[in-house]
């Protein structure tokens, strides 16, 4: 008999699932929708399934090659109509995210303050993660690296980067591994910021580090890690993006600048410094 399900939510692109042991993350499929001005369209997110499995295959190499705390990986698949799942086991804590606002953790008798946000233990909660990122995640994945971009063959682009409405990346089906001769590339968590940290809400101690769906093996700094958990730094990494497309997709942005029809609206993008010149990656 299945496990009761006690809570359930979901987004456009994901179902989400929580037992009192387990939490599970379903693929949804494409669906019609309109636009404010009322054409129709369909809503797809691209490698909305393959991420299932690129973080289910994330989860089994960390676990036989790192001691960093993770979700124990307990299945994984495909259902016939194409949507992929994945159910770990459920972390009892907080996202670092909500300590914000959830008021002083600390016991009764012992609290810093009565009002929604305590300062002291957001300053600590935070220290304490960063620390953890620094000092135990960081060089656990710097030591893991590979001849190939990805994992198992399948490449998923960088968190940064919206292949959906980002010009000339539309249309784009797949990234290439492209092997190198000494195994150079290395494992990144692809998505570090702090709505996916678990903390212990007594300890206030990370649990987890969680939703590794942009996980693989990628050249060093290509997921921009600011080198912080501050909110506004992490947003800032999807902005300005040229010198990274140059620097860690060039190859793919030149195929994809060489298939894009509108030429004069790609000029008009490289003169606004929004995608870079293809002609000084030519070089």
């Amino acid at each position: 008999m299945p496990a009761e399900v006690l809570a359930s939510y979901e987004t456009n692109d994901v179902e989400y699932e929580f037992t009192a042991t387990t939490f599970k993350k379903t693929s949804k499929l494409g669906f019609a929708d309109t636009r404010l001005d009322g054409t129709p369209f369909v809503w797809f997110r691209s490698w909305n399934h393959e991420r299932i499995t690129n973080e289910a295959k994330a989860l089994e190499l960390l676990s036989e090659r790192t001691t960093i705390p993770i979700p124990r990986l307990v299945d994984h698949g495909i259902h016939s109509d194409g949507r992929r799942y994945l159910v770990t086991e459920k972390i009892d804590g907080i996202q670092l995210c909500d300590i914000t606002d959830a008021g002083c953790l600390q016991p009764e008798g012992q609290r810093h303050t009565e009002a929604k946000s305590c300062q002291t233990c957001v300053g600590q909660a935070y220290s304490n993660a960063l620390r953890f990122i620094t000092e135990n995640v960081l060089p656990q994945l710097a030591s893991l690296k590979s001849r190939e971009r990805g994992i198992d063959g399948f490449v998923m682009p960088p968190r940064w980067l919206s292949t959906d409405v980002t010009v000339p990346w539309q249309g784009k089906t797949a990234f290439r591994t492209l092997p190198l001769p000494t195994a150079e590339y290395v494992f990144q968590h692809g998505d570090l910021a702090a709505h996916n940290i678990m903390m212990d809400r007594e300890t206030l101690q990370v649990k987890a580090l969680i939703d590794w769906e942009y996980a693989g093996f990628y050249p060093a700094g290509m997921d921009r890690w600011p080198g912080t958990l501050d909110d506004d730094a992490y947003y800032k990494t999807a902005e300005n993006i040229g010198p990274a497309i140059a620097e860690f997709l060039p190859q793919e942005y030149l195929e994809c600048y060489g298939n894009f029809a509108d030429k004069k609206q790609l000029e008009q993008r490289v003169r606004s410094g929004a995608i870079p010149d293809p002609a000084k990656l030519k070089k």
